[in-house]
């Protein structure tokens, strides 16, 4: 259970990253590592994550409508990372706390001492 925990929090780290990045980097600068998609290259259509990047820059500026129409999935999964960016922090918040009762109760009863 404790290594499907760390696992989570790792990933939780990547998400928050993704969720920061709009707030941080201006979008021109993030344009230069994100590559072609190759479904659009390929095919001439665009794929389901096709302008999620320029969209999240839109939701990071409140405009949810643009968002949509970059690409309505948007507005889902940048939901489901905020969420899931939330919950990693309460869930880190209440082990810590965990821990420390189990530490310093183990001190108390000079078991770590």
């Amino acid at each position: 259970m404790l290594a499907v925990l760390l696992v989570w929090f790792i990933l939780s780290v990547g998400i928050f990253i993704i969720l920061m990045l709009p707030v941080v980097v201006p979008q021109h600068q993030l344009a230069q590592f994100i590559p072609e998609c190759s479904w659009q290259a390929q095919y001439h259509k665009s794929c389901a994550f096709c302008g999620m990047s320029t969209a999240f820059y839109a939701i990071s500026r409140g405009d949810f409508d643009q968002a949509h129409l970059l690409n309505p999935l948007s507005l889902y999964i940048y939901s489901v990372f905020l969420l899931n960016t939330i919950f990693a922090v309460i869930t880190l918040k209440r082990s810590t706390r965990y821990i420390k009762n189990i530490t310093a109760t183990l001190y108390r009863r000079n078991v770590l001492s």
